[in-house]
């Protein structure tokens, strides 16, 4: 860095944590642009009444600012602004992007404007702002990124649209920071603050009949905005550059790293004798104990001797699901299913591929009027072919430009299905199989993933959903991914599996934990303790406790 004033852009910062982070860096002593369009909560109209603007109270201050309307929806007004700041300041050094919308959006409730609409501003301003600023920083090989998550995208949350699109934030921030440029450092802020946002989505929730909203959140128990404004300032600096690709929990007087999937149980599929005899010795006796307590229970004397090389025994007809719907473009993978399945005596249907929730909602309804009422619904949507990109950032990045649709027909299914439990007052398993071979894949599982963990809740335990990241080619996968949906739909205890993380790999399937907070600092905020990154960095495993007993001497 030289002598110049640095320049940060905070997205949001109309007001709330994205107001509070841009007076703290004004205070500081940087150069900060607001960008807020200054719109009513659910975005649909401009305020009447904006009152003072957190660049003018910055200025007042003493320091230097100026405001934006651009909204992070318009990918063309916030790459145009990005650039111009670079030209006249020297460079882009940070950006926050704060900028949301609350608007009601459930696995089973909330229009499908609401959903689109929350999946535009968290997820697709997300991805403007990347797609403006990432280029400008790599070429200065400088730069602080810091996203916005939240709880609701990677705690066990009924918050539909929005949980979806922060939990693809997440998932986008840990493959970003991996990937990021030399120099540039992408994390993200799961925060919690007594905003009005919070506020509001809270009250609708409790008129909705969902208490807390789904995460026992109290408003009297959180901190105000203004006590984020010091850790967000902090953790675009200069100093804390040395960690990226991090979403951490900021709470104004703790900070939490909340880690990413990891593998926690692991099964061989190629070179079995029968695999359905593996999978019905493991799933409940590794899977579901892991999918329970979050743990692994191996690492003690071998638990299953000699599954692998055993014959199985003819499968019995299923007593638990009859007929199925199978949903997808993959003609291979579709008749692998229906091999596996009609070999239990499930008769499959193949339904159109419907990407909205009308059309969804028609396909199953045709199904239904021919064949009869259905007991499942599989869904195997193609994904994307990985695009090509000189840098792996830019592939990152541009593999996830048509994510937002993808996950909207994801959805679309996932509602089609509750809306049918609903009329019919049947239950219906829910499979939902994400191509997972790219980076967005990888975004699009961990978010179907997020929406099944709430759909027997959300439903009075109508729908039963599972989710399952293809992450080897359809060549290899397809056996082994037909064999783990048979035995989700037909096994009597494969229920504890719903809502866990799923992986069918090259020669394996496997288990992957949640997200979760692996390690807490409490400091009582809000300013930030000159310590704090030490501790940080033993807790993302990028320092050594000695190291930190010599710094802090």
């Amino acid at each position: 860095m030289t002598a110049r004033r640095r320049v940060a852009v905070v997205t949001g910062g109309g007001g709330g944590i994205g107001g509070a982070i841009a007076e703290e860096l004004g205070r500081v002593g940087w150069f900060v642009v607001t960008v807020d369009p200054l719109v009513t909560l659910d975005g649909s109209a401009p305020l009447t009444d904006a009152g003072d603007t957190t660049a003018g109270r910055i200025v007042a201050a003493g320091g230097a600012a100026q405001a934006s309307a651009a909204s992070v929806t318009d990918g063309d007004a916030i790459g145009g602004l990005f650039r111009e700041l670079a030209d006249q300041h020297g460079g882009l050094d940070a950006v926050v992007n704060v900028a949301g919308i609350t608007r009601q959006s459930y696995f089973a409730q909330g229009s499908e404007e609401d959903w689109i609409a929350l999946l535009s501003v968290h997820l697709g301003g997300y991805l403007n702002v990347l797609n403006a600023a990432l280029p400008l920083m790599a070429a200065a090989g400088y730069g602080r990124i810091l996203g916005v998550t939240s709880g609701s995208g990677w705690r066990a949350a009924d918050a539909g649209g929005y949980s979806a699109a922060k939990r693809a934030v997440a998932a986008l921030t840990w493959q970003l920071g991996a990937t990021a440029p030399p120099g540039v450092a992408v994390n993200a802020i799961s925060p919690i603050a007594n905003t009005r946002m919070v506020a509001a989505a809270l009250e609708r929730a409790r008129q909705a009949g969902k208490a807390g909203g789904g995460g026992g959140l109290s408003l009297n128990s959180m901190p105000g905005p203004e006590d984020l404004g010091p850790l967000g300032a902090h953790l675009v600096s200069d100093e804390f550059g040395w960690c990226t690709g991090q979403v951490l929990f900021a709470a104004g007087s703790e900070v939490a790293v909340v880690d990413q999937p990891r593998l926690l149980e692991v099964v061989r599929t190629d070179g079995v004798a029968a695999l359905d005899h593996v999978l019905e010795s493991v799933i409940p006796r590794a899977f579901a104990a892991a999918e329970s307590t979050q743990a692994t229970n191996g690492g003690s004397n071998p638990r299953f001797g000699p599954i692998f090389e055993e014959a199985g025994s003819a499968a019995p007809p299923s007593e638990k699901v009859s007929t199925c719907a199978v949903v997808s473009d993959r003609p291979a993978m579709t008749a692998a299913l229906t091999t596996a399945l009609e070999a239990r005596s499930v008769a499959c249907h193949q339904a159109e591929v419907g990407r909205d929730f009308g059309g969804a909602a028609a396909a199953l309804g045709r199904i239904v009027e021919t064949a009869g009422p259905v007991d499942a619904i599989v869904v195997a949507l193609a994904g994307r072919d990985a695009a090509t990109s000189a840098e792996p950032w830019q592939l990152v990045l541009s593999d996830h430009q048509g994510l937002i649709g993808e996950l909207h027909a994801d959805a679309a299914w996932a509602r089609a299905a509750a809306d049918y439990a609903a009329a019919s007052g049947r239950t219906v398993q829910l499979v939902t199989l994400t191509d997972a071979t790219n980076p967005s894949g990888r975004s699009r599982a961990q978010a179907s993933a997020q929406l099944a963990r709430a759909a027997a809740s959300a439903t009075g335990t109508r729908v039963t959903a599972f989710a399952a990241s293809i992450e080897a080619p359809e060549s290899e996968a397809g056996g082994p991914t037909a064999e783990l949906v048979t035995h989700l739909l037909t096994h009597p205890e494969a229920g504890a599996l719903a809502g866990a993380e799923l992986a069918v790999g090259r020669g394996w399937i496997g288990l992957r934990r949640h997200p979760r907070a692996t390690g807490t600092v409490a400091y009582g905020g809000p300013a930030v303790p000159s310590w704090l990154d030490a501790t940080l960095r033993e807790m993302v495993g990028t320092g050594r406790p000695e190291t930190f007993a010599g710094e802090a001497g």
